[in-house]
């Protein structure tokens, strides 16, 4: 039987956004504005989304209270089309919560409570397990508990699936932690933390993506570097993929659009430089349009937005398409 199901193990946090004039320091107030509970849902969600509105029959496995907020993210999943077979429900816990303070360049400082989301478990995994076995790509990310979500990964890859890892927030992980991972999908900050570095460190991303193939025996790892585009680490080959020009309007949720863009390209079988630049192409068009979940286009969408900006559509997705 031919695999092509998508499935999403990860979080779903509802968003709270504010604008500031600038992040405040410690012990400091600043005055925001324009508060809302907007439209904006964790990293899990927010790739389920994004995948099913590229036409991939999506599945999400995770965790929600039950309360407005766990109803209002279910029924974003449900209107995108993702089927919630294997959305669990939390009767003690609060569905996760995350805060997002947005500065004038559209940049956000994120904190979140994880809630529910801190409750999946490995049972809940294992629960999923007749759709892990039909699924072509798993998507795991944290924002849930990492020894649940490495778990994931291994029975994904144990059932026949590619793997990939959205690792945050990311912690450092043990050499062996991510043998069973097909990719990882990092930014460069949480490049930097799951080698032990300093968030900030400005090691090229080049030798990045080299250190953590060679720690972690990976075969491929992709960096998201925001305007700058992505770095992507296949073998021994390394290439810069260009982000595409665009005025920016909002950035949360960039990196889940990028991602959903890239888990389409490769569940149409192209291959994984024109899939990452075709994630580039979705983040694009995300930040142009005013709140996470907006920002998540269909097919048709995203290809009008390439048409109209005159952005060149990677050939394999332009002929699936």
């Amino acid at each position: 039987m031919e695999r092509e199901k998508v499935v999403v193990v990860g979080s779903h946090v509802q968003g709270l956004f504010m604008r500031v004039k600038r992040f405040p320091t410690a012990d400091e107030t600043v005055l925001g504005w324009d508060f809302k509970e907007a439209l904006d849902g964790g990293k899990g969600s927010h790739q389920a989304i994004a995948c099913s509105r590229l036409g991939l029959a999506t599945h999400f496995v995770g965790r929600v209270g039950r309360d407005r907020f766990g109803e209002n993210g279910a029924q974003w999943m449900a209107s995108a089309g993702v089927d919630l077979t294997y959305l669990y429900r939390s009767d003690q816990t609060t569905t996760g919560c995350g805060f997002v303070m947005i500065d004038p360049h559209g940049v956000p400082a994120i904190t979140t409570a994880l809630g529910a989301n801190a409750e999946l478990s490995t049972a809940d995994v294992d629960r999923a397990e007749p759709i892990l076995a039909q699924a072509k790509l798993v998507l795991v990310t944290f924002e849930i508990p990492v020894p649940t979500a490495l778990y994931a990964i291994r029975r994904a890859h144990e059932l026949g699936a590619f793997t990939i890892l959205t690792p945050g927030p990311a912690e450092s992980l043990p050499r062996d932690a991510l043998q069973n991972l097909d990719l990882l999908a990092p930014n460069l900050t949480e490049a930097n933390i799951l080698l032990g570095r300093a968030p900030d460190d400005l090691s090229p991303p080049a030798t990045l993506a080299e250190k953590l193939q060679e720690y972690f025996g990976l075969a491929r790892v992709v960096i998201t570097l925001g305007e700058k585009g992505a770095l992507l680490a296949e073998g021994t080959r390394h290439e810069s993929i260009p982000a595409f020009e665009v005025d920016v309007v909002d950035t949360p949720g960039a990196g889940d659009a990028f991602m959903g863009g890239l888990a389409y390209g490769l569940a149409i079988g192209a291959p994984l430089v024109e899939a990452v630049r075709f994630g580039s192409l979705t983040g694009a068009r995300a930040v142009t349009v005013r709140e996470s979940i907006p920002g998540f286009g269909t097919t048709a969408e995203i290809f009008e937005f390439a048409r109209t900006h005159h952005f060149e559509i990677p050939p394999a997705v332009a002929q699936a398409g």
